[in-house]
């Protein structure tokens, strides 16, 4: 066998996935929390790399960094790596567990809309891990697939509440009704209330940035509450709420499940999308 001559020794990995993903992302503080580390620590990989290689690969902007030429012209090459170093983790990680599938969502996309389908999802044999993550388009290389709610959709707003509370409520008796508030579009009263004809309850209650736990308050019986009807399901499926006047307006938001790498046809991501979409 002919001998091969050793490998030339390499900066530190995390030197390399520092530079790469900083300049990819364009800043240190984006780079950091895709890597789950502190910016100081991408500047500090970044020290070590530009003194083991007597280069430099960023520069102080007015607004933040930015790449230097030599940054930029080398900064496509290091992608191409650390893709095709990712795509071989996978494919051994396939191998090595083929029913196994992670995968990412916001907190609430995956307690009220991801967990109720996991019992099918298992049904198929799989072993689905899932990281809950405010960017789970940023889980490149950490999940298979992605849940995501983003704009230019159709998933429709309800108005929600405890059977109790809605027993009665009528367009005239609604704005009496108090209500609870989820902040962002995924509770838009103004849309809903549009869309039913009627003025939104003038008793305003809590607002609520956690879904989950507006939805808690509404089965509690604290009010009436506008919400996305996918995160809404299983409690309206289970009777602990109601839509209120039958009513659905459109979101403009998308719920959707994405591929973080390609997916074989008959991989366990592949069939754990299939399966939810």
């Amino acid at each position: 066998m002919t001998a091969q001559p050793p490998r030339p020794k390499l900066p530190p990995l995390a030197a390399l996935r520092a530079f790469e993903a900083s300049g990819r992302l364009g800043g240190f503080a984006a780079a950091a929390t895709e890597l789950g580390v502190t910016p100081a620590a991408v500047t500090a990989h970044l020290k070590t790399l530009e003194s083991a290689l007597g280069v430099t690969l960023f520069e102080r902007r007015h607004r933040g960094v930015g790449l230097t030429a030599l940054g930029e012209q080398v900064l496509p090459a290091f992608s191409q790596a650390f893709r095709a170093l990712e795509s071989a983790v996978q494919t051994l990680e396939s191998q090595a567990r083929p029913d196994r599938v992670r995968i990412a969502a916001p907190a609430d996309l995956a307690q009220l809309w991801l967990s109720p389908r996991l019992a099918a999802l298992r049904a198929l044999g799989l072993e689905v891990s899932v990281l809950p993550l405010a960017d789970p388009l940023g889980a490149r290389g950490l999940a298979d697939l992605a849940v995501t709610l983003s704009e230019g959709g159709d998933a429709p707003l309800v108005a929600v509440a405890a059977p109790g509370v809605a027993a009665g409520l009528t367009p005239a008796t609604l704005p009496l009704a108090p209500r609870l508030v989820l902040a962002g579009p995924a509770g838009d009263w103004s849309r809903w209330a549009a869309s039913a004809g009627v003025p939104p309850p003038r008793a305003r209650g809590a607002v609520h940035a956690d879904a989950a736990l507006a939805l808690e308050e509404a089965a509690n019986g604290a009010g009436v509450l506008v919400i996305l009807r996918p995160l809404a399901e299983a409690a309206l499926r289970a009777g602990r709420l109601v839509v209120v006047l039958n009513v659905e307006a459109p979101s403009d938001l998308r719920l959707s499940v994405v591929a973080l790498r390609p997916l074989a046809p008959d991989s366990a991501a592949a069939r754990a999308m299939a399966a939810l979409t």
